[in-house]
């Protein structure tokens, strides 16, 4: 009997061990599913508002209007004998004054990526500043963007990281980067716009480059800078420079971002993008510059942007701890983008200076 007891026993709990695990997974498809559902249905509306808006830019901002451009039978732009050199004719834009940022896998934003987006939003002026992300975004600095004058014009939008390119993985040792080397370029394939690393600081409108197929910076002796990009969604250069990646090495930082398109494409087909040089700031040479310079009469409001290269450098820069850097180029960069908000209060000042 005591056996019997035993067994019996043994299966109550076996039974009621696994009806509790079915209750759980239960509970968790339900949930689960839920989330899915409300995520799907906030996406689509989004989305929806979103190519609304893009759409709308088109029929304002001095763009060319349709009938001023040559097309293809599909409607899309015909740029063949398009003159890159000079741009439309009758000055309107071809590209719209869109800004693309991208980030991926990160959700808190940085100090210095607060102060570029404070830099796009007063120095160009952009009709929609879009944050192309496949997180939510979150911490201090978020906030202190969500505060910043023309934050009306950003959006969030989702967007997933790029996980191969013609079959090929890019999850390799430098995936991150490389899966945002190919966004970029099919964000601008897809919409048009401007298209700009998260570090990178505007000094002047960028309108000027908007009269043009596509521009970026190509300095002479060099690989082309993909840290900015400025095109129309039809340019003839995207899909050969996309047509690269069939090539792609996973192994090398900057081969298919910089080394090869340069190599296979514009060394051949140098007209199929207005050549910029020295106003992009994209030259590692601006590590000296901003940095480790202490001639802060280095003319830096020549450039029209200027990428910061922040990873190339060790200094953690926060609203505190710039005023205890030295007096360089980059500190008085900073300085005028820094938010009343954020600003240290004297007593703050007097403890920084003394640590």
């Amino acid at each position: 009997m005591k056996r019997k007891r035993n067994i019996l026993d043994l299966f109550r709990t076996r039974g009621c061990l696994v009806l509790f695990l079915l209750v759980i997974l239960v509970i968790g498809t339900i949930i689960t599913g839920t989330i899915m559902y409300q995520m799907s249905i906030q996406k689509k509306t989004f989305s929806k508002n979103f190519h609304l808006e893009i759409n709308s830019i088109s029929v304002d901002d001095n763009m060319c209007a349709y009938s001023q451009m040559a097309h293809f039978p599909n409607g899309s732009v015909d740029f063949r004998g398009f003159n890159n050199y000079t741009g439309y004719p009758n000055g309107c834009y071809v590209v719209p004054n869109i800004i693309h940022i991208i980030k991926f896998n990160e959700f808190e934003f940085t100090f210095i990526q607060m102060i570029c987006i404070a830099s796009i939003l007063t120095n160009h002026n952009p009709r929609l500043l879009i944050l192309h992300t496949n997180m939510e975004f979150k911490g201090k600095y978020w906030e202190a963007i969500q505060r910043l004058p023309g934050f009306d014009k950003v959006r969030v939008q989702y967007l997933a990281k790029p996980r191969s390119i013609f079959g090929l993985s890019l999850n390799g040792k430098y995936g991150i980067w490389h899966s945002s080397d190919v966004a970029r370029l099919r964000l601008i394939h897809t919409y048009g716009g401007i298209y700009l690393d998260n570090d990178v600081y505007v000094v002047q409108s960028l309108d000027r480059y908007r009269r043009f197929e596509f521009a970026l910076e190509w300095n002479y002796h060099m690989n082309l800078g993909n840290q900015i990009l400025i095109g129309h969604r039809d340019a003839r250069v995207i899909p050969l420079w996309l047509d690269t990646y069939k090539e792609y090495n996973a192994s090398l930082w900057y081969y298919n971002g910089g080394v090869l398109p340069t190599k296979a494409v514009l060394e051949h087909k140098p007209e199929l993008i207005h050549r910029v040089r020295d106003k992009f700031g994209t030259d590692t040479q601006m590590i000296f510059y901003l940095y480790l310079n202490n001639d802060t009469s280095w003319q830096w409001q020549e450039y029209d942007v200027i990428h910061l290269f922040i990873r190339y450098q060790g200094f953690e820069f926060n609203e505190s701890s710039v005023f205890r850097y030295p007096h360089t180029v980059i500190k008085d960069m900073i300085l005028r983008f820094l938010p009343d908000y954020m600003f240290p209060t004297s007593e703050e000042l007097r403890r920084i200076n003394n640590r």
